[in-house]
């Protein structure tokens, strides 16, 4: 069975490379807002946490040539519909005769597979037992704060604002910000969005991802890329309402509160490349209709050319 798990993890994880390899250069378009790329994450997380999905004429995998030795697919029927919409999982490696339970091609495959299946689970599950450890950590070290109001709490052990937990999150302010001030209510609004995007969720999804995906240093890179674009795109939704004078403000608020770097399971509002989200703040544009059009367009167009798979026989 874990010789079976860590087989299909494997093809998720080569196939996953020229996802996030795509959604690496598509953070390169300029014009294109962060708002808009975080999103696209999602499918780097689809690729390396689900096996199996659809074989259309338009996935990038089409053009991929040897790299996909065969389909593994999925029966749905003998209908129409069923045999134009087929699940199929990538195969790119190509070493097995049959799957589920997986039958090697030789004795000597075997061995190798059985013994690396066995290394990868212990160090998979050594990272997210790490990570569990890390989130306990931060948990208790955030246990003492003092509520000020609803969810929002203040901590002397704080550097910057920091969000916690996930089903009921808490705003935990360091004690030297004044509840009521301007900046105040500009961190706030910075915590309220990340609650209502699931932010913190969505975080223990990437971390945990990677730990699964501890062999392949693309997933590492992907999970760095994918919380500074949460932060670009938190800084964004929150300033689309602002002024010239009042973005200048949320600059300087992200300068004062540089990232806590003892909280790495948690949302803190000085997290991420302080630098580049002054610059995105300071130069943030309003996206037109017609910019707004072509950006849903565009993230449809790259979600089904990098979620689903090619159209090849086997």
């Amino acid at each position: 069975m874990l010789g079976t798990v860590f087989y299909f993890i494997l093809n998720m994880s080569i196939a996953s490379c020229f996802v996030i390899a795509a959604l690496l250069l598509v953070r390169q378009i300029r014009p294109l807002p962060r708002r808009i790329v975080y999103p696209l994450w999602s499918l780097a997380f689809f690729r390396l946490l689900m096996p199996f999905s659809f074989s259309t004429e338009w996935s990038l995998f089409n053009f991929t040539g040897s790299l996909v030795k065969r389909l593994i697919t999925v029966e749905s029927g003998s209908t129409p519909l069923a045999e134009s919409i087929r699940l199929s999982a990538m195969n790119s490696i190509g070493a097995a005769e049959q799957y589920v339970p997986i039958e090697y091609k030789t004795e000597t495959l075997r061995q190798i597979f059985t013994a690396a299946s066995a290394v990868w689970a212990v160090i998979a599950a050594a990272a997210l037992l790490t990570s569990a450890i890390l989130y306990a950590l931060t948990r208790k070290e955030l246990e003492k704060a003092v509520c000020v109001k609803g969810n929002v709490y203040c901590s002397e052990m704080l550097l910057s604002p920091v969000l916690s937990g996930l089903l009921r999150p808490k705003i935990i302010l360091p004690d030297s910000l004044d509840p009521g001030s301007p900046e105040c209510q500009m961190v706030l609004a910075h915590e309220k969005t990340h609650i209502r995007r699931l932010d913190n969720l969505w975080r223990l999804i990437g971390i945990g991802t990677t730990c699964l995906h501890w062999f392949n240093p693309l997933a590492w890179v992907m999970l760095k890329s994918f919380i500074s674009d949460m932060e670009l795109s938190c800084d964004e939704a929150v300033v689309k309402k602002y002024g010239s004078e009042e973005r200048k403000a949320y600059a300087s608020a992200l300068l004062r509160f540089a990232e806590d770097k003892r909280l790495l399971v948690s949302a803190a509002f000085g997290q991420g490349r302080v630098k580049l989200r002054i610059v995105n703040v300071l130069d943030y544009r309003r996206l037109t209709l017609a910019g707004a059009v072509a950006s849903s367009l565009f993230l449809v167009v790259v979600a089904v050319v990098l979620v689903t798979n090619p159209q090849i026989g086997g």
